[in-house]
């Protein structure tokens, strides 16, 4: 008696599936449907222009100069070969379909590189809606003077006698000491130095040097005495930590600091950096003060 009633729950059923699977082969769900059209391929063909052999991007961007890059990218566009085309498209498909793909599965959230990549899109944009900044130059300069400083520089040669070459310190320093009196004899230059002594471990001749450079090579001690020393003169021996040196100074510039108007192109450059990075910092802060914070540890 109740083959009846069992028939027609099974009836139904099978009804309310085929119906449901009518609808859903005619109308898609949510989400799985990927519209391509000229907007969306454009701004594709923007990002991954490198990524097709068209050939005509890069002669089109390199030979039209007075035209605006979306002008360039329509051009493109429209005089596109049909496989080519169509590889644009298959490729913009790939690339949603993954992107989408990749939203479902939750992998954008708490990923740390995703999460820097849009933070730089919101510094960005805070930046980019800033009005240009007013500077003032010559305040900027004055304040900021020190960042300019030029450092004393040396330009030298020398001659190096490896301490390991002799038995003591006092027969390396009477080497060289012996040695200084022909060179300053011969009247060496910077060219003839290259006949005598050792290989050093750096450099023979050094132009343009700091002090601090000349440090690392030398030592301080090293650094220090040669920084004092006369110009066009041999001297030495100078001791450093390989051996013994004798040293021809050619050029021992002075730090300074140079005027406004032979660096003003550098200064207005970074005086309008130093503006917009304020104003940046600005407009994030604003941010930041729309959101109440809470700390709990």
């Amino acid at each position: 008696m109740y083959k009846q009633p069992l028939f027609d729950f099974l009836l139904l059923g099978l009804l309310l599936f085929l119906i449901f699977d009518l609808t859903a082969t005619t109308r898609p769900a949510a989400g799985k449907t990927i519209v391509v059209d000229r907007e969306k391929l454009l701004t594709h063909l923007q990002f991954r222009s490198k990524s097709f052999d068209t050939g005509q991007l890069e002669t089109t961007l390199e030979t039209t100069l007075e035209t605006t890059l979306e002008t360039t990218l329509e051009t493109t566009l429209e005089t596109l070969s049909p496989e080519k085309r169509s590889a644009l498209i298959e490729s913009y498909v790939q690339e949603e379909a993954l992107y989408r793909e990749s939203l479902s599965f939750g992998l954008d959230v708490n990923d740390y590189v995703i999460r820097q990549r849009l933070i730089q899109k919101v510094e960005y944009l805070a930046s980019a809606a800033q009005p240009q900044a007013q500077v003032n130059i010559e305040d900027f300069y004055e304040k900021n003077k020190d960042n300019y400083y030029i450092q004393p520089t040396l330009t030298f040669t020398h001659i190096f006698l490896n301490r390991e070459n002799y038995e003591s310190v006092e027969s390396g320093k009477q080497a060289a000491s012996t040695l200084l009196k022909e060179v300053v004899s011969e009247g060496v230059d910077l060219s003839g130095a290259m006949q005598f002594g050792d290989r050093f471990a750096f450099h023979k001749n050094y132009v343009g040097r700091t002090q601090d450079f000349v440090a690392s090579h030398f030592g301080e001690g090293f650094a220090r005495i040669v920084s004092e020393a006369e110009t066009n003169n041999w001297f030495g021996p100078v001791e450093s930590a390989y051996g013994f040196h004798l040293v021809l100074i050619r050029d021992n510039k002075e730090g300074r600091t140079p005027p406004l108007e032979e660096i003003i192109a550098n200064v207005a450059y970074d005086s309008q950096q130093a503006a917009s990075l304020r104003q940046t910092r600005n407009a994030i802060n604003n941010i930041v003060q729309k959101y109440e914070v809470i700390v709990e540890f």
